[in-house]
C-alpha cells in the first residue's frame, strides 16, 4: 500500500503542479505578446504559481507521510516495484518534456526581450523543473527505501 501511495502522490503532484507551470507560461507568453512584459506583473504571475503549488503539494505531502507511516507492513519482491517506479518514471519524463515545449513557445515569442528578460524566461523553466519533479523524486527515493 505504502508503494501506491507514493505512485498516486507523485502523479496528483507532477501532474498537477505541470498543469499550473503551463499556465504560468501561457501568461507569460500573453504578456509578451501584447508587450506588458513588466517584472511588476511578472511578480504577481509567479506569486500565483507559488501559491498553486503549495495548493497541490499539500495531498501529496500528506499521502507520503502515510506512505511511511505503512512502509514496515508489507513485504515485497523488486518485481513488484516494477510497475510502480515505472509510472514515476513515466511522470518525470512527461514534465520534463512538457515542460521544454513549454519554454520553446515562450522563446519563440520572446525574440524581442532584452538578455535579463530572457534569463528570467530562462530561470522561470528552471523553476518548473525543480517543483514539477520535486514530488517525483521524492518518491523513486521513497520506493527504495521500502
Amino acid at each position: 500500500m505504502a508503494v501506491w501511495l507514493f505512485t498516486v502522490s507523485s502523479l496528483i503532484a507532477g501532474l498537477g503542479i505541470l498543469f499550473a507551470f503551463k499556465r504560468l507560461m501561457r501568461g507569460l507568453t500573453y504578456r509578451i505578446k501584447r508587450n506588458e512584459f513588466h517584472f511588476k506583473g511578472l511578480q504577481k504571475d509567479q506569486i500565483r504559481f507559488f501559491i498553486q503549488v503549495g495548493l497541490i503539494e499539500a495531498i501529496p505531502i500528506f499521502m507520503i507521510i502515510l506512505g511511511f507511516m505503512f512502509m514496515g507492513e508489507e513485504n515485497l519482491s523488486v518485481a513488484s516495484l516494477i510497475v510502480p517506479l515505472l509510472i514515476i518514471l513515466a511522470v518525470i519524463v512527461f514534465s520534463f518534456l512538457q515542460i521544454q515545449k513549454a519554454k520553446a513557445e515562450v522563446m519563440e515569442v520572446a525574440s524581442n526581450l532584452n538578455p535579463e528578460e530572457l534569463s528570467y524566461v530562462k530561470s522561470l523553466s528552471f523553476i518548473g523543473y525543480m517543483t514539477v519533479l520535486g514530488i517525483p523524486i521524492l518518491a523513486i527515493v521513497a520506493i527504495f527505501l521500502v
